[in-house]
C-alpha cells in the first residue's frame, strides 16, 4: 500500500482534490446583503456528481504520474535512485496496467458527467489531459520549456475543470477562478523548473534539453526570480484593483495573502538568489510546494472573511 501511495503522489493528488472542492464551494459563490456573507449560487452538478468529477481527475492525475516514472526509471536511478519505485517494487507491466485502467476511468467518468449537463463536448477535456500527460512524460519534459508549460497549463486546469461542469455560473465568477488559476499556473510553471535544476544530473544523461541544461544554471536561477516578482505583482494587482472589490477591499483576505504567500514568495526569491547545490533545489521546491498549498487555503479566507460591502 505505502508503494501505491508513494506511486500515485497521493499528497499531489490531495492538493488537486482539495482544490476542486474549495473552487465549487468557496468561489462559485454571491454576495448576500442581509447576511453580510457569500452564499452558494445553484449548482447544476449534484454533490456526488462533484465528488464523482474529484475522482475523474484524480484518477487521470495520478495514471499520469504512474506513466512518467514508467518513461523515467534511467534517470530517476541516478537523481533519487532510494525513491525509484517501477521496475524495483511495481513491475513495468503493472505500472501500465495502473496507468490504463485509471485513465479508463477517468475518461468514462468525464463523458458521463458531461452528458448528464447536456455538454458531451466538455468529456474531451479529460481525453486531451490523458494524451497530454502521456506525449509530456514521453517527449516534451525532454524538451526546451514544452514540458513546464504543459505541466503548469495542466495545474491552471484544476479551477477551470469546475466551472466548465458549470455552465450556468455568473461571468463575474471567472474573475475569482482564472485569478486562482493564473495563480497555479505560474507557480507550477515555477516549481517545474526548479525541478529541471534538482534534476540535471540525470536529465543530461539522457540527453535532456531542459532550461539550466541549455541555457545554464544563472540564467535558469534569473527566468525563476522573474517569475516570482511575476506572481508577487499579479497579487498586488489585485491588492489594489478596485474593479475587483472582493480582493481589493477585503483587509483579512490581503493580511493572510502577505503573510501566507508573498512573505514565503519574497523567501523563495532569496533562496533562489542564493542557491548553489542540490539540497537547496529541494528545499526550493518544497518551499513553493507550500507556497501553492497556501494559495489553495487562501480560499477558506477569501470565503469566511468577506469585507466588500
Amino acid at each position: 500500500m505505502l508503494t501505491i501511495i508513494r506511486l500515485i503522489r497521493l499528497p499531489n493528488l490531495f492538493i488537486i482534490a482539495l482544490t476542486m472542492y474549495l473552487t465549487r464551494y468557496c468561489l462559485l459563490i454571491e454576495y448576500d446583503i442581509q447576511t453580510s456573507k457569500f452564499t452558494q449560487i445553484p449548482l447544476t452538478l449534484s454533490d456526488f456528481g462533484f465528488g464523482l468529477l474529484v475522482l475523474s481527475v484524480v484518477f487521470i492525475a495520478a495514471a499520469g504520474y504512474i506513466i512518467n516514472d514508467y518513461f523515467d526509471t534511467r534517470i530517476d536511478a541516478i537523481n533519487k535512485p532510494e525513491k525509484l519505485i517501477v521496475g524495483v517494487k511495481v513491475t513495468r507491466r503493472q505500472a501500465m496496467l495502473f496507468h490504463t485502467v485509471l485513465n479508463v476511468l477517468g475518461v468514462a467518468i468525464g463523458f458521463y458527467l458531461a452528458w448528464q449537463i447536456n455538454k458531451i463536448v466538455i468529456g474531451w477535456v479529460n481525453v486531451i489531459t490523458v494524451i497530454l500527460l502521456w506525449y509530456y512524460s514521453r517527449y516534451f519534459k525532454k524538451k526546451f520549456i514544452i514540458g513546464n508549460v504543459v505541466v503548469a497549463l495542466l495545474s491552471g486546469m484544476i479551477p477551470i475543470v469546475v466551472a466548465l461542469f458549470e455552465p450556468e455560473i455568473y461571468k463575474q465568477l471567472y474573475y475569482f477562478i482564472f485569478g486562482y488559476a493564473a495563480f497555479a499556473f505560474v507557480i507550477s510553471l515555477i516549481r517545474e523548473i526548479i525541478k529541471d535544476l534538482e534534476d540535471m544530473e540525470g536529465d543530461i544523461t539522457e540527453n535532456c534539453k531542459t532550461i539550466p541544461i541549455v541555457s545554464g544554471v544563472r540564467t535558469t536561477k534569473t527566468v525563476i526570480i522573474i517569475l516570482i516578482a511575476l506572481v508577487i505583482a499579479m497579487i498586488g494587482f489585485l491588492f489594489n484593483n478596485k474593479a475587483i472589490p472582493e480582493f481589493s477591499s477585503n483587509k483579512i483576505f490581503i493580511l493572510y495573502s502577505v503573510i501566507a504567500i508573498q512573505i514565503p514568495l519574497m523567501i523563495l526569491l532569496y533562496l533562489t538568489y542564493k542557491a548553489t547545490s542540490k539540497n537547496n533545489y529541494h528545499l526550493m521546491s518544497t518551499l513553493t510546494k507550500i507556497i501553492m498549498l497556501t494559495g489553495v487555503l487562501s480560499m477558506l479566507v477569501f470565503y469566511y472573511f468577506p469585507q466588500t460591502h
